[in-house]
């Protein structure tokens, strides 16, 4: 059986610590502009493999998930609209490392994007 992180675009970006995670990342996370927050009714879970995201970051798969839980592993989940509507772009930082992966909404990668 797979090992999996679940993920919700809304939830991902809303979460308690993760500006800080990415600010810790060296992500540049601010904005002028007001950011609309999207209604719960359009949030859709995503699973994504934790061994995909352990072979990115060149991590053991089994302690994925922790890291993920406790913000080791920031992460940010952008969804696609217009011709990329129905897919998900999803980047995972851990220190220095960064990996990104696109997927759809089954949480299976898309090659090439």
């Amino acid at each position: 059986m797979a090992t999996t992180i679940d993920w919700n675009d809304f939830d991902s970006h809303q979460q308690p610590g993760v500006a800080e995670a990415l600010d810790a990342a060296g992500v540049e996370t601010g904005t002028d502009d007001p950011v609309e927050t999207m209604p719960l009714t359009l949030v859709r879970k995503v699973d994504v493999d934790a061994r995909l995201v352990a072979e990115g970051l060149g991590l053991p798969p089994q302690d994925v998930p922790a890291m993920v839980a406790d913000r080791r592993i920031a992460s940010l989940c952008e969804r696609g609209v217009g011709e990329d509507a129905g897919l998900y772009r999803f980047t995972f930082w851990f220190g220095q490392k960064r990996f990104r992966v696109t997927t759809d909404a089954s949480g299976q990668p898309v090659p090439g994007r």
